[in-house]
């Protein structure tokens, strides 16, 4: 006897209570709930994938997320996890057939040349120029110089380059077009998902937005630049451009709510609630925008710091909003003991008159 067969192992003894109530249904409705979190091109490392799964949005009934991950973890560890040599010759076979599915599309000899951005023809039309004229230099140092060179372009000479990418680019996306009229059975998109795309948030709809006004602006920025670009101005929207964007997104959800909800009843299978249909795009702090210039009376706070922090935001609109709350904390702690009290009882006495 080796003593340790009736020692737990860890994944019992970090089993919550509830842990051994999955029926069948229950871990079958699990995975079915993964495989829609699943990304539509996922091509990943199991383990990779398995890492950055939501597990808060994997959870149903009273299963939480973390019990779903626990459930998953047991489920997992009675799953192959390698492939025999005959798996490996179908999906061999299967490549041999059709080449040029998934990421090798672009391979194909038939697919379009993608156009160089503006950057890049300014490179590879200066770069043989400045290699003869500084041999001893690096290629690293040759980009460097080459991309402060372009940075400092006039707007002029800049435009030549863009309009040169902005005209290849049209001519691109028709090619584009042709290939997929042509080779219809390479095109992966028939094999996404076909679940409703989620609403977006306020920021995420005014970000799209900023986004694509900046690109015409400076189409040869870099992702890093755009978000840089943008990242701060958010924060510093005034009360009346923010709520236009609130209102776009509750009108998106709307739309989102009625379609999801005829999905539901195509697909009773992936077990949908309707609760997961209506949550909110907005945070709180929106919420409260909104209600403010709809008129709603405004809730009592429920503390006197959240009262004390409501006043002083009101004059702190020229300060970001990403940072209102640090100051308010900030200034909270440095009020007396007798300050904070006169907080206490204002806080009751609203609590009162509601």
């Amino acid at each position: 006897m080796n003593g340790e067969a009736d020692c737990p192992t860890d994944l019992e003894m970090a089993a919550p209570k509830g842990q051994d109530r999955w029926s069948q249904e229950d871990m079958l409705t699990l995975l079915e709930c993964m495989k829609n979190n699943l990304p539509s091109n996922d091509s990943s490392k199991f383990k990779t994938t398995e890492s950055h799964m939501d597990w808060e949005k994997v959870a149903f009934k009273d299963f939480s997320g973390d019990m779903c991950k626990l459930k998953w973890v047991e489920i997992s560890n009675e799953v192959r996890k390698f492939r025999t040599l005959t798996e490996l010759i179908l999906d061999a076979q299967e490549h041999v057939k059709n080449p040029y599915k998934g990421k090798k599309l672009k391979k194909h000899p038939d697919f379009p040349k993608k156009p160089l951005t503006p950057y890049f023809r300014f490179f590879m039309e200066k770069r043989a120029k400045y290699a003869k004229l500084h041999p001893e230099m690096s290629n690293l140092d040759l980009t460097k110089i080459l991309s402060k060179k372009y940075k400092e372009l006039p707007e002029k000479k800049k435009m030549k380059y863009i309009q040169d990418f902005q005209r290849e680019k049209q001519e691109f996306e028709r090619n584009l077009a042709r290939f997929r009229e042509d080779h219809p059975d390479l095109i992966q998109n028939a094999k996404k998902s076909d679940i409703p795309e989620k609403p977006k948030t306020p920021q995420q709809l005014w970000y799209t937005h900023e986004k694509k006004v900046y690109l015409k602006v400076r189409p040869d920025a870099t992702t890093k630049e755009v978000k840089d670009s943008l990242g701060k101005q958010w924060s510093q929207l005034s009360d009346k451009k923010r709520l236009k964007w609130i209102h776009k997104a509750l009108e998106q959800r709307k739309e989102y709510e009625e379609i999801m909800r005829d999905y539901i009843q195509k697909h009773p299978e992936l077990n949908i609630s309707e609760e997961g249909i209506t949550k909110s795009t907005l945070t709180k702090a929106e919420r409260q925008l909104k209600d403010k210039f709809d008129g709603r009376p405004t809730k009592p706070p429920p503390n006197s710091y959240s009262l004390y922090c409501a006043e002083l935001m009101a004059n702190m609109k020229d300060v970001p909003s990403t940072e209102r709350m640090v100051l308010c904390s900030q200034q909270w702690k440095l009020l007396s003991q007798k300050e904070k009290d006169a907080y206490h009882k204002k806080c009751d006495q609203k609590k009162k008159k509601k």
